[in-house]
């Protein structure tokens, strides 16, 4: 997993999966996780992706400019 700041775009988290690579914003991981839930899949990869994607975007709303 890794995570960018993309200008314009806010965080991105790349996640592996069967068929390779995939980007996704905030909205595209929350869907990600309750679509695998609902399906009985797992789901860590993706929520230690939002979590730690929400931790970085609340970080940098608190440091001064």
């Amino acid at each position: 997993m890794g995570l960018f700041n993309l200008p314009g775009e806010g965080f991105i988290a790349q996640l592996r999966e069967f068929s390779g690579t995939v980007l996704y914003d905030r909205q595209g991981l929350q869907f990600l996780i309750l679509q695998r839930k609902e399906l009985g899949l797992e789901t860590r990869a993706a929520e230690e992706a939002l979590a730690r994607m929400n931790s970085l975007s609340e970080t940098l709303a608190v440091q001064p400019a």
